[in-house]
């Protein structure tokens, strides 16, 4: 354990052991047996209000720093101070292969091609990179990596989980609405308000209030009333965790443990949603929100169950997030709207900062919270809170402009420096100080997600196909896949083309994962998922080796190459081979070496075909540095 990390864990017990016995004795009382059964609610405290997330976000000054040549963007200022008092500095910026195949990935969730390499060692102008990165935010490509980090939080998927996993027609229009929105940079508060109310925008596509319902439903369910009532506390969920970074599930049954979400506020904020559900109907879907003539009164359920339906509770905004001590209620028939004008209220202290978390987080692969959904007391003090609130506010300032802070972060000293830790630039230091890379004196390596290994496979095989939008392809599953799987409920796509399309448009089953994807670790949509787990197991490397993709892309990828160049000239085809996977040249040593391996094949064929299926199954085929 690092000694330094000590005392915040010491803080962080006792602070919330304090906070467990306040919040336990307000329940006592709360539990405490009377003659009407009221509920008592606790009151908020200066205390609660105290903790650093419920600031107002101001901009901070920028640090002063001793060398000013690794200023690249404001945000170096912040890392560089950390890193100064640490004795320490950058590694040296990546070569141009490595900060491409980087910036492609993180952009795109592709390799580059040969051609793009080519083009960028070759581009001399001071401005190189600026321009590679306004083109790769610019390409379509940009909404169909980012959408998947939206869709992970909107826990979205095409079927309804439970036990008959049913599809819901059309809902891949939510997963097209979302790419299209993130291509033009519509502004967060817009991408957020059409989300919560699209019903209510003028010219708003209502498909995008899908994100409220994306969750798991039971639509066979007899007891149509406790299914509406568990979609809505879902919905609840979702929206204060994803919007807010609070765990507001946490209070459906009792307050807050910790934080001061009172079980009053969680069905308060409910109530905004209320009014937008309709009385459900069995074997119905819901696909939007819409506001009901005759809505239903919103109820406080005593310990959430329906059976303890209380009073009714009026839609109003979270007690801890606003300034003011009264309840700030809104109008029923338009609390979504004033829900969403209130999240980018500038006095709002938690959206700008999540999302600019949120986006700092996809872009290092950690955040710079422990937990990028709960900003709650458990959840110390940031160790860049500094970096944190410049963030937000630059987001804020360009109008809640996505693209505009990816550019502040990718054209970073930080984001541009090497991976690999070198020895005349401090090596020991480096890992004796900073061990984990907490204050980013190196970049961050990060392994592909499966959906990217999977592009990436068909990328560079060439075979990958990129036609936009439209309902979801369905690759071929392994027979005993297919087997476990009630009638219909993946019928493979009878054009071939579809087999090859990006994996943002591989049809989204809850109760089954497209095998790949289910191997490198992508969540079951059954939540909000805030930081995808990462695993290391025999399957992926079995599945890399052995599975019927990556076969028919090695073989591809081989087919390809030797069609280029003739059979003598082998070593040429080895490097174009490398080239493709690796995003660089091969080395005269690896040359040699699968030279070698080639001319001991019992054929060409099988030769060219086994080096494919070994460079697929590398570390850095797997892994951006």
């Amino acid at each position: 354990m690092n000694p330094g990390a000590i005392p915040k864990i010491l803080l962080v017990i006792v602070s919330g052991l304090l906070t467990l016995l306040d919040r336990a004795h307000a329940q006592e009382k709360n539990d405490e047996p009377n003659e009407k059964h009221e509920y008592r609610e606790p009151e908020l405290t200066d205390v609660d209000r105290q903790h650093w997330s419920l600031r107002t976000v101001e901009r901070p000054a920028l640090p002063s720093v001793a060398n000013k040549d690794l200023l690249g963007t404001a945000i170096d200022s912040f890392i560089l101070s950390k890193l100064q008092e640490k004795g320490l500095v950058y590694q040296p910026p990546a070569d141009r292969g490595t900060l491409l195949r980087r910036l492609k990935f993180d952009l795109h969730g592709l390799p580059p091609s040969v051609e793009e390499l080519e083009r960028f060692e070759q581009d001399e102008q001071p401005d190189a990179v600026e321009r590679l990165v306004d083109r790769l935010l610019g390409s379509p490509q940009y909404g169909q990596r980012w959408a998947q980090h939206w869709l992970d939080l909107a826990r979205y998927a095409e079927t309804d989980g439970f036990e008959h996993d049913k599809t819901r027609a059309g809902v891949w229009r939510y997963r097209d609405w979302v790419i299209a929105a993130l291509n033009k940079d519509m502004p967060y508060d817009d991408f957020v308000r059409h989300q919560l109310c699209a019903d209510q925008v003028r010219g708003a596509d209502p498909i995008a209030t899908q994100f409220c319902l994306a969750g798991s439903d039971m639509p066979d369910i007899n007891e149509q009333d406790l299914r509406r009532h568990d979609k809505l506390n879902e919905i609840t969920s979702t929206v204060g965790a994803t919007l807010l970074g609070l765990q507001f599930h946490c209070a459906q049954c009792h307050d807050h443990k910790f934080d001061a979400i009172s079980q009053a506020d969680f069905y308060r904020l409910r109530a905004v949603f209320e009014s937008a559900i309709p009385v459900m109907v069995r074997n119905e879907h819901i696909l939007t929100l819409e506001q009901q003539k005759k809505p239903l009164a919103a109820k406080f359920y005593r310990r959430g169950e329906l059976s303890g339906v209380g009073s009714t509770v009026l839609p109003a905004l979270p007690r801890l997030a606003v300034q003011q001590n009264e309840i700030q209620y809104l109008t029923e028939s338009s609390a979504r709207m004033q829900f969403a004008d209130w999240l980018f209220h500038r006095d709002n202290p938690l959206t700008a900062r999540i999302l600019a978390n949120r986006i700092w987080q996809q872009h290092f692969g950690k955040s710079l919270l422990e937990n990028p959904s709960d900003v709650g007391v458990l959840n110390i003090k940031p160790e860049h809170r500094e970096l944190l609130e410049w963030l937000a506010c630059e987001l804020m300032s360009a109008d809640w402009s996505i693209k505009h802070l990816h550019r502040q972060i990718l054209l970073s000293n930080c984001y541009r420096q090497a991976s690999g830790i070198r020895p005349e630039n401090g090596d020991e230091l480096l890992n004796t100080k900073d061990p984990d890379n907490s204050f980013y004196g190196r970049f961050p390596m990060r392994r592909l997600s499966g959906e990217e290994v999977r592009d990436a496979l068909l990328a560079t095989s060439g075979i990958i196909n990129l036609r936009m939008g439209g309902p979801s392809a369905h690759p071929p599953l392994p027979p005993e896949l297919k087997i476990t799987l009630l009638e219909k409920q993946w019928k493979e796509s009878q054009d071939r083309a579809e087999h090859y399309r990006r994996s943002i448009f591989v049809f989204a089953r809850r109760n089954l994962r497209y095998p790949i994807f289910e191997a490198f670790d992508r969540p079951d949509a059954g939540a909000s998922c805030a930081i995808r787990n990462e695993s290391t197991t025999a399957i992926q490397s079995l599945h890399l080796l052995n599975s019927d993709l990556t076969l028919d892309c090695a073989k591809r990828l081989a087919s390809s190459v030797r069609q280029n160049l003739p059979a003598e000239r082998s070593k040429e085809s080895i490097d174009a081979m490398v080239k493709r996977v690796f995003g660089r040249s091969a080395s005269h040593e690896e040359i040699t070496f699968l030279h070698q391996a080639l001319e001991a094949a019992e054929s060409s064929s099988a030769g060219y075909v086994a080096i494919a299926v070994a460079l697929y199954n590398s570390n850095e085929f797997l892994y951006v540095d």
